[in-house]
């Protein structure tokens, strides 16, 4: 066999080449794949919630704060987050309260971080997340229906304000003032005075989070609010994310009560003793007569009419009974902060209703 020289090889190489390119250039051309966006580019970041979610228990309160640690943390990257409600069974007034106000300010300060849900496994607790707007804030549809035989669901209400005013509780505080006694109706200016609490005291610095300082809403002076009328008691819920009784005694209140100070500096049980202390101060940091009284108001209507008062706030809680003419009241210290307050109020609205 005659051997190919090496200008043949050459030449037989560049007609492959030839070959090659224009069938190339006779192929269909390939649509151009665009860059996908930081929100759609990858799956989101799933964070699975608490299986229980309240306040007042050890281990689902460390649970739930380490849980709403986690999603500031995730959603401050930027990206998207899922929050898997799957495993979560139950839930109470308290603890959620403080998750729905977690997720709103987290929504309402990051603008390239999206949250989503799953939709809870337990229908009891989709219903709950559906009554008080929880899943819609999340992006999902309501699929069931609340009827009033759903009597631990139907008639819990909420609202969210930055305002003094209790203009954006008015529905809610209206439909309290139908269905309560005349004579009750001071449990409105409480929660008046919950809402004057949070704006004067509880965001007089910033909290200190990862969301704080990087946007207006992140600092907002913003309060959320859950009430119910059942069983012949009406329940009030109110939640602040500002920077806790604890740290905001001291700077409110020094002058009226020098033992504040001391008690800031004292590490055992400080949130605690700082809590009891609030019960006892009654001097207005705006200067005006009729505000700034807060706890000792709410404290003092609690027990003239025979309820529960319930404080979280930081790494403390303060539980008071007033029921049956006698005060009883527990304190509670835990690790971990909620870095806010969290007010639970009840007021038997019968006797009927207060041996319930």
């Amino acid at each position: 066999m005659k051997r190919i020289s090496y200008t043949q090889r050459v030449r037989m190489r560049r007609t492959r080449q030839r070959r090659e390119l224009r069938r190339l250039a006779s192929a269909r051309p390939l649509k151009r794949i665009r860059p996908k966006s930081k929100l759609t580019a990858s799956k989101p970041l799933s964070l699975t919630a608490p299986k229980r979610i309240q306040l007042l228990n050890q281990e689902c309160r460390h649970e739930l704060v380490r849980f709403l640690k986690e999603l500031r943390k995730a959603a401050s990257r930027g990206g998207r987050v899922q929050i898997d409600f799957k495993n979560t069974e139950a839930v109470h007034s308290c603890g959620t309260l403080l998750l729905v106000a977690e997720i709103d300010r987290v929504s309402r300060s990051l603008e390239n971080s999206k949250l989503s849900c799953t939709y809870p496994g337990d229908e009891k607790v989709e219903k709950v997340f559906q009554q008080i707007g929880l899943l819609k804030l999340l992006g999902k549809d309501h699929r069931l229906e609340i009827t009033e035989e759903d009597r631990d669901v139907f008639h819990w209400k909420y609202a969210s304000g930055i305002d003094v005013s209790p203009l954006q509780a008015d529905p809610i505080l209206k439909a309290i003032k139908a269905q309560i006694p005349k004579n009750y109706r001071r449990v409105v200016v409480g929660v008046e005075e919950a809402m004057d609490n949070s704006v004067h005291h509880a965001y007089i610095e910033l909290r200190g989070d990862r969301l704080s300082g990087g946007s207006e809403e992140a600092d907002a002076r913003r309060w959320w609010l859950f009430a119910e009328v059942l069983d012949d008691w009406l329940h009030v819920n109110f939640c602040d994310l500002g920077i806790g009784i604890p740290r905001s005694l001291p700077k409110s209140w020094s002058e009226e009560a020098g033992d504040i100070v001391t008690l800031a500096l004292s590490s055992a049980k400080k949130d605690v003793r700082m809590i009891k202390r609030a019960f006892e101060v009654g001097r207005t940091r705006t200067e005006l007569g009729h505000r700034g009284k807060g706890l000792k108001n709410i404290a003092m209507a609690s027990q003239e009419l025979g309820g529960l008062l319930t404080i979280h706030s930081n790494a403390g809680c303060i539980r008071k009974d007033f029921r049956f003419g006698q005060v009883s009241s527990k304190s509670y210290t835990y690790k971990r902060s909620i870095m806010g307050t969290v007010i639970q109020w009840s007021i038997p609205l019968t006797e009927a209703g207060m041996e319930k």
